[in-house]
């Protein structure tokens, strides 16, 4: 603009020097172009009107004062960020992740814990994965299984979102762990290539390839990744039943052998119609393996009434899945301010076959049979359909305000067909157990509208949002004659206040509700056995909890930042455990508790000490509550969490970063279950070769092997202690390769982000 110099509009020219600059409303204009190593050029004032037409304007460039024939240039990006609130870990160019999985990212990333296989963030459970936008509410032991097939090669960054807003779903009462895979970005063509290898107990390899390719009006993007790896997991399990007479210890022993292998694919393209319309279109996906294959040994006190002294174990548990996503997505931009409408669609479909074969030999203290043994085996076939599409529609009203709103519409099938059967000892045929065999379907529609406005008054910014959401549900077995129907609305606000204090500091205020909805296998009353005596039981009569959080937050630079949060969870969701004294029977199930207060204290500060040493520390310091009932029984259980970590980056010459990660996190109560304390220390070095083309990595997770799982239940008459180690110590090695011309951001498109992430994978 020539009246103030403000910039109006602006284009790339490409390799010739030719450039378009279309659609502007009449005014006076200055056209100003710069180039590196070039002095700048500008044009007299240009009046444009609707006759002016710049078609063959010539400029030349002059040389600038200096001109260097190269520049190298060192600097560190912060491993992890920390943004309104939020916290950033960029993985791309870290060390520590090369080699590694999404799960040993979770493991050892700061704010995220993984207890018993629930993931926590900042010390809160209930917290929703995200993939590129796509929720993954699955039941947790599918969700770990699924983070073990997702190799940290292929992950860009991981955003912690502690408040996120109502354009996302409400789910998540704890936040959301957004991971966002690498993006085909690219001019022209490019790709990549990597492979790497980790050694622990047993050996993990993957590799995976990238290639893309974008025209002046078509992008396509492509990959397939590949792994395949094993994992040692030893678990000592006690317990002990107390009866008027006797009390009777059963200390179990198991090995398992797991394996985890899965390829997945991703197809697309993108099409520039015009300067206002993109349309394109992606298919994802791919084939799934887990299998744990194990023994184990539970040696039982002597003199109890349970007719042995030694139980041996043998099981070998299966899981096969195949899932394809497609998806179709429109966008048009009204004008050059901001005003766009988004459409998405995604139909998914994932079929899956779940076993088990365990195998119970009973023996006395001299290793002498004594009852038959009693060997059973299941099989559960899972489809699950799911349908949904969403507008999203942004309006830039002026300089200091913006609008947005959207509706979403979603429709879920999913199918269980589960079979249990005994052998008969005798001719050792199997035969069906109607008790425990069921086919359980369940239903569910969704629908959702929200809109979200923002505006600036001076040092103050607002954002105002409100959410609704529909949903509608019927559960049925039809083994049991069950059925469960449900129909439910809920308003889901998010108001946060921001106030500029200086421009080095501001101050924000955040106010949210949001929900968690039950699994679906949480909702299955199907049994599944570990052994003749341990099992675990979901609920059909499961209801969803709510969360209300106030979050007050002070930053400086964004470098040291300090948030006090509170948040109550009502009708909380709690897994607990129950065991049978008389029958020695231990199972694990869920159901909903009174309430959950957390009130906690985060701290983060990240510097660069040196221009080649750069630190991120964050310590949280939380109060939790939990108050339910077990049987009748009224509980209340509090405790104190804290967690320090410190990520160290070095920048060392000729091209090689070194990063070291230490953390520590104490004890604390999840309900019932004390969590006992644990640490870690790991490090990496990554070494460029070839301008940056080729990286080179190696690391040891877990140094000094502490990253082990430790708890605990004393409640009414429970007395149990399980203690369970991984292959978390790991030499790791890995090779990345880029090739190709400099990269362009593919668009982020997907409309089921809840529901496919409730599948399962």
């Amino acid at each position: 603009n020539a009246e103030d110099s403000s910039i109006v509009k602006g284009s790339l020219s490409d390799e010739n020097g030719n450039f378009k600059l279309n659609e502007f409303s009449k005014g006076i204009y200055l056209l100003r172009i710069t180039a590196f190593g070039y002095k700048s050029f500008c044009t007299a004032p240009i009046v444009v009107d609707s006759a002016t037409a710049l078609s063959s304007l010539a400029i030349v460039l002059y040389p600038g004062e200096i001109n260097l024939n190269e520049v190298s240039v060192s600097a560190i990006r912060p491993t992890v960020e920390f943004k309104k609130g939020n916290i950033t870990v960029n993985v791309e160019n870290s060390p520590l992740a090369k080699g590694n999985t999404a799960y040993d990212l979770f493991l050892k990333l700061p704010g995220l814990g993984i207890d018993n296989n629930v993931i926590s963030l900042n010390g809160k459970p209930g917290v929703t994965v995200m993939i590129d936008g796509r929720v993954q509410q699955l039941t947790n032991i599918q969700l770990m299984n699924l983070l073990k097939t997702i190799n940290a090669e292929s992950i860009e960054k991981m955003e912690l979102l502690k408040n996120p807003p109502v354009k996302y779903d409400a789910a998540g009462t704890s936040g959301m762990v957004n991971i966002r895979m690498k993006k085909n970005k690219l001019v022209g063509f490019n790709g990549s290539m990597y492979t790497s290898s980790s050694q622990g107990f047993y050996g993990r390899t993957a590799s995976g390839i990238s290639l893309n390719y974008k025209a002046e009006k078509i992008a396509l993007f492509s990959s397939v990744d590949y792994n395949a790896g094993y994992y040692q997991v030893l678990a000592k399990f006690n317990r002990n039943f107390t009866t008027d007479t006797f009390v009777t210890t059963m200390s179990a022993f198991n090995s398992l052998k797991d394996l985890e292998k899965g390829l997945n694919y991703k197809l697309g393209a993108d099409w520039l119609v015009n300067e206002k319309n993109t349309i394109g279109f992606k298919i994802d996906g791919g084939p799934g393996y887990y299998l744990s294959e194990g023994v184990g040994k539970t040696n039982v006190s002597p003199g109890n009434d349970m007719g042995f002294e030694h139980l041996d174990v043998i099981t070998r548990n299966p899981d096969r899945w195949m899932i394809n996503n497609y998806n179709l997505n429109a966008e048009h931009s009204f004008d050059t301010l901001g005003t766009v409408l988004s459409f998405v669609t995604d139909y998914t479909r994932l079929s899956e076959i779940i076993s088990s074969d365990i195998q119970n030999r009973f023996s006395d203290v001299n290793y002498q049979a004594t009852l038959p043994a009693n060997i059973y085996r299941n099989n559960n076939k899972l489809s699950t359909d799911i349908l949904a599409a969403k507008f999203d529609f942004t309006k830039v009203i002026d300089d200091v305000s913006s609008l947005q709103a959207g509706t979403k519409a979603g429709f879920i099938t999913t199918a269980n067909n589960y079979v249990f059967e005994r052998q008969d000892n005798n001719s050792g045929y199997y035969l069906k157990d109607t008790g425990l065999s069921n086919n359980y379907s369940y239903t569910e529609q969704t629908y959702a509208v929200y809109i979200n406005y923002t505006r600036s008054i001076k040092k103050i910014n607002m954002e105002v949002g409100l959410r609704g959401e529909n949903t509608s549900l019927v559960g049925r077995n039809t083994e049991k004659g069950f059925e469960l129907k449900r129909n439910y609305f809920n308003v889901f606000p998010n108001v946060t206040v921001e106030y500029a204090v200086s421009e080095k500091q501001n101050i924000t205020l955040n106010l949210n509700r949001r929900i968690d909805r039950p699994q679906y296998n949480d909702l299955n009353p199907f049994r599944y056995y570990r052994d003749q005596y341990q099992y675990d039981e979901g609920n059909p009569f499961l209801l969803p909890h709510y969360s209300n959080t106030i979050e007050l937050t002070h930053n400086y630079k964004e470098s040291i930042s300090n948030s006090f949060t509170y948040t109550r969870i009502d009708n909380v969701m709690l897994h607990y455990t129950i065991q049978n004294d008389s029958t020695k029977v231990f199972n694990e199930t869920i159901k909903n508790m009174k309430l959950n207060n957390n009130f906690s204290y985060l701290f983060f500060f990240q510097k660069s000490l040196r221009s080649w040493w750069n630190i991120s520390a964050n310590a949280l310091v939380s109060y939790i509550e939990y108050q339910g009932d077990v049987k009748g029984v009224k509980f209340r259980t509090a405790s104190f969490f804290y967690t320090p970590s410190l990520t160290s980056t070095f920048i060392i010459p000729k091209k090689t970063k070194l990063e070291v990660l230490a953390f520590y996190r104490s004890g604390k109560n999840n309900g019932l279950v004390q969590v006992r304390d644990r640490w870690m220390l790991s490090f990496a070095v990554k070494k460029s070769f070839f301008k940056d083309k080729l990286d080179c990595s190696v690391g040891v997770n877990d140094v000094f092997f502490t990253g082990y799982f430790r708890t605990g239940v004393k409640f009414a008459n429970q007395n149990w202690n399980y203690h369970v180690t991984q292959d978390s110590r790991r030499f790791t090695l890995s090779i990345n390769y880029n090739f190709g011309r400099t990269k362009q951001e593919e668009r982020e498109i997907n409309s089921n982000e809840d529901e496919k992430g409730r599948l399962g994978h």
